[in-house]
């Protein structure tokens, strides 16, 4: 129970302000915090263009995370995108021809922004109302549910197709969603998957029109909100102990294994070669 207890026990960062005070108070740039009288907050993702995660993107998530967990009141968070991307992932440019005074710091705000949502004690639903490749599925993989919007966006794991290697903890989060066999085939290729693939895998638990996205996000979350927290918590804390135990025992070693591994040469040019890519697409 000593995991359950430390969860409970985060420290409270002060009183939680209402939404229009929020950017400014808490200086979030990219973060709307939208609270409402029912128990929940809707976080917003809107950094320009795709909600790219960078060092400060990734910080700004995990205050945003203390600034609603701080709030006795509320007791859940619907986490979507302002933009017609809910986020495009992991900013290339922290990686290649990384700057080493930020390398370090970035990764351990991946690591922490990952880690905080997977271990709060509110109630994380997804609302993915766009494309959500890589470090877009990093978010939605770590709440407690996911709605996807239909459409001809996509959804998966891609590192792969950039040189890249998800990391062990991100692996064992699609493991949890898709099975051992799926998720080491759907690594390895870097497979991403239309809403409907991504439902009938396990990915999301819901796919619904664009529409009636954050309507049925909402009537899941006062689902979730009908029990009692003590034993939800707990509950959610028992299934991911091995996970959380895992990622905690491994943190520095992760840390260390993608410093190194970000600096390999090929790596360094095949990032490059993709980034010329995109250059010409525009």
């Amino acid at each position: 129970m000593h995991l359950l207890s430390r969860v409970l026990k985060r420290p409270m960062i002060g009183q939680f302000l209402r939404k229009q005070y929020m950017a400014t108070q808490h200086g979030l740039k990219y973060i709307q915090i939208n609270n409402t009288d029912d128990g929940y907050s809707i976080l917003e993702l809107n950094k320009k263009p795709v909600n790219s995660l960078n060092l400060e993107m990734c910080e700004e998530i995990v205050k945003a995370i203390d600034i609603v967990e701080a709030d006795k009141s509320t007791r859940g968070i619907i986490v979507t995108s302002a933009l017609p991307v809910f986020s495009a992932g992991l900013d290339i440019l922290e990686m290649y021809e990384p700057n080493l005074e930020r390398l370090k710091p970035f990764w351990t705000s991946v690591q922490e922004m990952t880690i905080r949502l997977f271990t709060s004690p509110l109630v994380t639903i997804s609302a993915i109302n766009g494309p959500c490749p890589a470090g877009g599925c990093m978010i939605a993989f770590s709440t407690d549910y996911r709605i996807l919007a239909d459409g001809k966006h996509v959804m998966g794991l891609n590192e792969t197709h950039l040189g890249l290697s998800a990391p062990f903890w991100l692996c064992s989060s699609l493991k949890l969603l898709v099975g051992h066999r799926e998720s080491e085939r759907m690594l390895q290729l870097g497979e991403m998957n239309q809403p409907i693939e991504a439902l009938r895998k396990g990915m999301v638990d819901q796919v619904v029109s664009s529409d009636l996205l954050m309507e049925t996000s909402v009537k899941e979350m006062k689902k979730w909100l009908k029990i009692p927290d003590i034993g939800r918590i707990a509950s959610k804390m028992n299934s991911r102990k091995h996970y959380i135990d895992e990622f905690h025992e491994r943190r520095n070693e992760d840390l260390e294994t993608f410093i190194h591994f970000i600096q390999s040469p090929a790596l360094q040019k095949t990032m490059g070669i993709y980034l010329q890519s995109l250059k010409k697409k525009l």
